[in-house]
């Protein structure tokens, strides 16, 4: 059933993409049929296993199959879609996710109140999404906004809504207390699908179509770090410097100086990996400048290095206990908001200054984190 907004009705339509995803199609429409949605659509840009097979055994549930050459391009599949759909709200679902069995009345409600509001035609929700098995959660991908609006996506990978004019401009983007669950990022997916190889291919497309856009350098450093080399890494971050002081536009919601930020993390990561622990420290000096010299992300890549150089005090750790009990500057840690990295950092510290009982006692009151310098919160050994 539509929503009527002043005698209108006003659909809402899910739109599944797909390209080989036998694996998970059946789970992602198994969510959404039969709860509501006026229409579910599954946008097939040239799969050659049983994808088709499958929707085809959904098709008396209502469900509808397009079938599209693939564009090479995200954004570019994203946009035909929107046009299939035409009017009415849009939801994208991709296919190696699911809606939350809780989440659909709640969809349906939300969307009726927004129907209809003011400024409704520049509005992007964004869901939770869920990574299953990387205790992720993701609050600020767009994916629901008005079919008939100016909102169309821009960007062949890591795509991105613009509200389209003269000069595209960022749309307005509200959290929405719905759930998608994802296992897209999966290690055995990713290397099935040959995701990061494709995604650096589009990114490094994308980098020629707009060099001065900040969001392809920045995703070519996260998707990249694993096979970027020590003056590759260098050379992103360096670039991404210097447009954080021009401050281009390209319609993204986030600035440069936001992705600049984001950037100088992960090198760090990659940088203290490969034993380059100076240039850590002066990527952790441009991050206090970007945070006024108060960085938790800065203090725990500190830390990190002081550690794998066997340099630890105790004043170390209570500079880390104080941090982590800053909410407020922990709530815009690129590493993590919910201050993860410093529980480990802290068991890690109680290691070497206290005993292991201290540090295990702590540990089991955490949830436990893992990145290149962790695992479940133990340091790792090189």
């Amino acid at each position: 059933m539509g929503f009527t907004m002043d005698g209108l009705a006003c659909p809402v339509t899910v739109v599944v993409p797909t390209r080989d995803e036998e694996r998970c199609l059946t789970r992602c429409l198994d969510s959404v049929i039969g709860r509501g949605f006026d229409n579910i659509v599954v946008v097939d840009t040239g799969s050659v296993d049983k994808t088709i097979e499958i929707v085809d055994k959904y098709t008396h549930h209502g469900v509808q199959l397009s079938q599209l050459p693939w564009p090479d391009s995200f954004g570019e599949m994203r946009n035909s879609a929107i046009e299939i759909v035409g009017s009415g709200w849009i939801v994208f679902l991709d296919a190696d996710e699911w809606l939350d069995e809780h989440s659909s009345e709640q969809l349906r409600r939300h969307l009726a109140s927004l129907t209809g509001t003011r400024n409704s035609d520049r509005l992007t929700l964004a869901p939770i999404i869920k990574h299953v098995g990387r205790e992720v959660t993701i609050e600020d991908v767009p994916r629901i906004f008005k079919a008939d609006s100016g909102i169309r996506y821009r960007g062949a990978v890591h795509e991105y809504p613009v509200l389209r004019g003269t000069i595209d401009e960022p749309v307005d983007l509200a959290s929405l207390d719905v759930v998608f669950h994802h296992d897209g990022y999966d290690q055995a997916v990713v290397n099935e699908k040959s995701k990061r190889s494709r995604n650096l291919r589009l990114l490094n497309a994308a980098r020629k179509d707009e060099p001065d856009n900040p969001r392809w350098l920045y995703f070519t450093v996260r998707d990249g770090l694993s096979t970027l080399d020590h003056a590759q890494l260098i050379d992103l971050c360096t670039a991404l410097k210097d447009l954080s002081e021009q401050s281009p536009t390209t319609g993204d919601r986030l600035s440069a100086r936001h992705y600049y930020r984001r950037a100088l993390c992960i090198a760090c990561q990659g940088l203290g990996t490969m034993g380059d622990w100076s240039t850590v420290h002066r990527f952790c000096e441009e991050l206090d400048r970007i945070d006024q010299g108060n960085s938790p992300d800065a203090h725990y890549f500190r830390s990190v290095a002081e550690l794998f150089n066997g340099v630890v005090t105790d004043s170390g750790l209570l500079r880390t206990i104080a941090l982590r009990r800053e909410d407020e500057l922990l709530s815009a840690s690129t590493i993590d908001p919910a201050g993860r990295h410093l529980d480990a950092l802290i068991v890690a510290i109680l290691r070497k200054i206290k005993s292991r009982s201290d540090a295990e006692s702590y540990r089991a009151l955490c949830e436990p984190w893992t990145d290149a310098f962790f695992q479940s919160s133990n340091l790792r050994t090189w």
